[in-house]
């Protein structure tokens, strides 16, 4: 019997050897799928515009944003109707020096109402367009009035660390009304004028209702993050933390179940001659919304900006040992913006602002800030990602609610944002596994 069983038995041999040999290679192929086609698959210096969206479309202007995975230069090349194509740069970059962004807003300004306009965007000085064709937007027809009467939304964006984002992309849409956009402060905080916003078609402005649902999106740094708050929670919108989705719909209507309509005002920073303002049509709130209370600041020159009365005058005094003092007028949308006239030094500063209310009733606001020192805080590279095909969307963001009448739970402390994937290639790969295998089997059991 040992002679008959020896070459049986010599067969094994190769046979387990190839079974591990074919398996070691489905290994090595599913590895390099999974690396290839999942990982980041674009060149490391992808500078391909993404998330491209036209906001803050206005009778003589509108505006261009979108996303790189890598830093890059930013514009945007109107074609037609003009003979000339010319260029606008991105807002940052009003001194004529282009500098390199993870988020890139363009506004073109001085259009004429109702005119089809084309563009290029430009990235890195490369051309990029709709699918071999120029994108395509329509001002919108002037209105007559003095738009809906909301009042600013504003907030403050920060990292998974809690530090503040600077240059975040926050898009902001009104439920059936036009999307907006902005860019995050060197605080992390932002601000947005909702008074001349209009409906999805541009035909009218915004109608000024108690309760208007409101999408958030903030896009930075190959990151997002979701919120769906309304027009009685966005004065100021919770801090948001990237990565993360909000729902701050009942955050003040809870707090006011039980109250009377006295005691439904809400309370604004700490003010001389009125501690609290109320949220109404008839109240226009006076604030100071950057710098933030506590910020720490890169920028030695930042952007000092709030809330006030339309065509009031608002004092700003700057700084601590040195204090410099200006003045600056409320624009027609609510807000009034301020850049001291001199450079800061590092260290803890501080700015007051100083207006009046709707009453007549002076408000003072104080905020306290801190300059770092050149070099202190540096913002990381953007990691790489694939180079995608840049995707037009002109219409509004999405809304998360399921209808206007539910009544969702709050999630203040913010969800992980879904990620997409599919298990298609996956599948494919065992299959294809299973196959060399039992190839494998039958060709070393010859």
């Amino acid at each position: 019997m040992t002679p008959l069983q020896a070459p049986h038995q010599g067969m094994r041999i190769p046979t387990i050897m190839g079974l591990i040999l074919v398996i070691a290679l489905v290994g090595v192929v599913i590895a390099l799928f999974e690396k290839f086609s999942r990982g980041p698959t674009g060149a490391a210096g992808s500078t391909v515009p993404q998330d491209i969206a036209i906001t803050n479309i206005a009778d003589k202007s509108f505006t261009v944003v979108w996303t790189t995975p890598n830093p890059a230069t930013g514009a945007v090349t109107i074609l037609s109707p003009k003979h000339t194509p010319s260029t606008a740069f991105d807002d940052r970059d009003m001194t004529g020096t282009l500098k390199s962004y993870l988020t890139h807003s363009v506004t073109i300004r001085s259009l004429t109402p109702g005119t089809s306009y084309t563009f290029r965007v430009l990235s890195n000085g490369k051309n990029y367009s709709d699918q071999n064709k120029p994108y395509m937007t329509t001002t919108a027809p002037t209105l007559s009035g003095e738009g809906s009467g909301l009042e600013p939304a504003y907030g403050s964006i920060n990292d998974s660390a809690g530090s503040p984002v600077a240059g975040a992309l926050v898009l902001v849409t009104l439920e059936q009304g036009q999307i907006l956009s902005t860019l995050s402060s060197p605080s992390g905080t932002w601000l947005l004028s909702l008074g001349f916003a209009r409906n999805t078609s541009l035909s009218r402005y915004q109608r000024s209702e108690e309760r208007i649902t409101e999408t958030i999106r903030v896009l930075y740094n190959n990151q997002q993050s979701n919120a769906i708050t309304d027009t009685l929670n966005d004065a100021p919108v919770p801090t948001m933390l990237l990565g993360k989705t909000y729902d701050f719909r009942k955050q003040q209507a809870s707090a006011q179940k039980n109250t009377t309509v006295a005691q439904t005002k809400r309370e604004s920073p700490s003010v001389l001659g009125d501690t609290t303002i109320a949220k109404s049509s008839s109240v226009k709130v006076v604030s100071l919304t950057s710098p933030a209370q506590n910020a720490s600041l890169t920028s030695s020159l930042p952007l000092i900006s709030g809330t006030g009365i339309p065509g009031k005058k608002v004092s700003v005094v700057v700084g601590i040992t040195n204090p410099t003092s200006g003045t600056t007028t409320v624009g027609n949308d609510g807000i009034w913006r301020y850049t001291p006239p001199q450079s800061l030094g590092a260290g803890k500063q501080s700015v007051t602002a100083t207006s009046v209310d709707n009453r007549g009733k002076p408000v003072a606001i104080t905020n306290t800030f801190t300059i770092l020192k050149s070099g202190t805080q540096v913002l990381g590279d953007a990691t790489p990602s694939a180079s995608l095909t840049p995707t037009f969307t002109p219409t509004p963001v999405a809304s998360a609610e399921a209808s206007p009448s539910a009544t969702p739970t709050p999630q203040l402390e913010g969800e992980p944002v879904p990620t997409s994937g599919t298990t298609l290639p996956t599948i494919l790969l065992l299959l294809i596994g299973l196959t060399m295998m039992t190839g494998g089997v039958v060709l070393f059991s010859r």
